[in-house]
This record gives structure tokens, sequence and C-alpha cells, in this order.
């Protein structure tokens, strides 16, 4: 079992949540859609707030782990966002994130078509390559980098299957990638 306190931005429906919680972990969510945070409340009984992380008040260094999946391409300035999440977590508190990949396989065969069919709620675009160097400045280091799934809606044709799809994976080719970094500090 594990202990600790997360977060989770950008919840959705609670299905982390849930999972976490399952684990051991006292866990809240904070999503922006009501209705989720409604399934949240009721149906799974988790505690969770309706708002936008950037002007949500929650107390500083108080989480042991604050996840965002598929929510940092979302925000029109990350920079603040990764600023909150670092005074958020405690000394040595985990930050979880997922996001597309702009130096996978779609992207690399065609930015501008990457590009053109990312949602139009995609603010950002992020580099599997470039993150460490990025969180670093706002107090985090790496830990690990995990590159992940190919998004059939992007793949021309069909999806890599076999050796392709594991040559892939090995090179760091995904349409997506999971970050894991530990605060070891203040940002710079």
């Amino acid at each position: 079992m594990l202990e600790g306190r997360l977060l989770d931005v950008g919840c959705a429906y609670g299905p982390f949540l849930q999972a976490a919680r399952e684990r051991g972990l006292r866990v809240e969510g904070l999503e922006v859609c009501a209705e989720a945070v409604r399934h949240v409340r009721e149906r799974l009984g988790l505690p969770c707030v309706h708002g936008d992380f950037l002007q949500a008040r929650l107390e500083e260094s108080a989480y042991d782990a604050l996840t965002m999946w598929y929510v940092l391409e979302h925000f029109r300035d990350p920079a603040a966002a990764l600023a909150k999440a670092n005074r958020l977590l405690r000394a040595g508190g985990l930050l979880g994130f997922a996001t597309p990949n702009a130096s996978g396989v779609s992207a690399r065969r065609s930015l501008y078509s990457f590009l053109r069919s990312s949602p139009a709620d995609h603010f950002t675009v992020w580099s599997a390559g470039t993150t460490a160097a990025l969180l670093s400045r706002f107090g985090f280091r790496l830990r690990r980098l995990r590159v992940t799934g190919h998004h059939p809606e992007r793949f021309p044709g069909r999806l890599p299957s076999g050796l392709l799809a594991a040559g892939s994976r090995l090179l760091g080719l995904g349409d997506t990638f999971e970050a894991y970094a530990v605060k070891i500090g203040e940002p710079g």
C-alpha cells in the first residue's frame, strides 16, 4: 500500500483517483467539467473541486504527489501551471504528467499535419527530449520519462505493429509520453 496525499488535476470522471485510493493514497480531484465533478463526488465518493487549476485556492506544500494526465497542453501558460504545481508539492513530492509528444513519429513525419490534427484547445506542444531541462527551471528533477503509444487518427494508414511498433517504442517515437519528476527546489 502507498501512503500520502495526491491531487489529480483534470481528473475527469475519476478513474485515476479511484485507482490511487485503492492503493492507499488520500486523493483529491480538480476538474473544470461540472458534470465530471458531480460524478466523482456522488458516484465515487471522492473529494473533488470544480474549477480552474490556476485560479483554485489550494493549500501550498500540502501534497505528496500531483498528477496531470493529458492536461498540461491545455494551459495557455504552462509555466504558471508548473510553478503552481511546485508550490503545492512538499519537498520531495512527485509530479506526474502525460502529454502529446512533438518528437514522436507523427510530428516527425509532418509537423504541420500533427499540429493541424491536434485539438483546438491544445495550446502547447511538448517534446520528450526537452522536458528534463524545462522541468529543472521549475524546481523539478526528471526521474523517468516513458514514451508511449501512437494515436491512430494521426498515423497515416495503419498503426504500426510487430517490429515497426517495437522499433518505434525503442527509439522513443510514440505520439505521447509520461514524465515523472521530483520537487528538488523552488522555480529558478
